[in-house]
């Protein structure tokens, strides 16, 4: 949650990036570039001046890669 958009896009991101590398041995480049290319970011909120976003990974893409 955050007045700014991009800034909870990027709180959301931060801690995607987390999960695969600890479900996972991925590193946190490769999880990067999961998300990046396999993750959907989803604005949740933006009412009263609070946004917030969310990102979404589908867990099938985790068996990928282990």
């Amino acid at each position: 949650m955050d007045p700014d958009l991009d800034q909870c896009a990027t709180i959301a991101l931060r801690d995607m990036i987390k999960l695969p590398g600890e479900m996972t041995n991925l590193t946190k480049e490769d999880a990067y570039t999961l998300c990046s290319v396999a993750a959907d970011l989803r604005v949740t909120q933006t009412v009263n001046g609070s946004k917030g976003m969310h990102i979404m990974l589908k867990k099938s893409r985790l068996r990928t890669v282990n």
